[in-house]
């Protein structure tokens, strides 16, 4: 199962991937509104395992430490992630409201794999693709054939680049690398927008077409 509440004044996408015979799953980039996100979970009777971060962007981030409060799961973010989650500045709540930190439970690299405790058969795959920031990480499952990729790559866009940690030829490079080699049939859950998939991104995306 996967549902998605768009959160937060950058309207940011969290995603709850829930393993329908437990209802143990994961909780994506909870951006804000963690009473709400919170509200939701009890409703549905979910247990949320694992907070999983794509990237330490305050509208990623915003309600992370509040689910984790409430609920006893652990934070993870890519390796890199570290200098967003405790730098207000680098996570850029400085500049967009309330100043604040926080760190992560685990640290992981590309090719990790993140499995659910309920159901060792739910799990995901680690894929590192920096460039919108330099700790970006999509979460792939293979079984299931999705992604959750943050903002590494939009419907018809790519991520912004000009932040502390951007850089647009590393975040190109890695989507060519990482993201478009995966099936096409692939479902990409941006942090923002709509879903697409790698077939379509690869044939339509203009950023692409542009530079190629």
């Amino acid at each position: 199962m996967i549902h998605n509440l768009t959160v937060g004044m950058l309207q940011e996408h969290t995603y709850f991937y829930i393993d329908e015979q437990t209802k143990h799953g994961f909780i994506i980039d909870p951006g804000a509104e963690a009473p709400r996100l919170l509200a939701y979970i009890k409703e549905r009777g979910y247990v949320i395992e694992k907070i999983l971060l794509t990237h330490g962007h305050v509208d990623h981030i915003g309600a992370a430490e509040a689910i984790r409060e409430a609920l006893g799961c652990s934070i993870i973010i890519h390796q890199e992630g570290k200098k967003y989650l405790e730098d207000a500045n680098w996570n850029y709540s400085s500049q967009l409201g309330e100043a604040f930190t926080l760190s992560a439970d685990y640290y992981v690299e590309h090719g990790d794999e993140i499995v659910l405790d309920a159901n060792s058969d739910f799990k995901v795959r680690v894929i590192y693709a920096p460039g919108h920031t330099a700790d970006g990480v999509a979460y792939y499952s293979e079984k299931d054939r999705l992604a959750f990729v943050g903002d590494i790559i939009f419907a018809g866009s790519v991520g912004r680049s000009d932040l502390p940690g951007g850089n647009s030829n590393r975040l190109l490079s890695a989507i060519r690398a990482q993201i478009f080699t995966l099936p096409d049939e692939t479902i990409l859950y941006p942090g923002h927008g709509n879903t697409t998939t790698v077939k379509k991104e690869k044939e339509t995306n203009p950023v692409f077409n542009f530079f190629d």
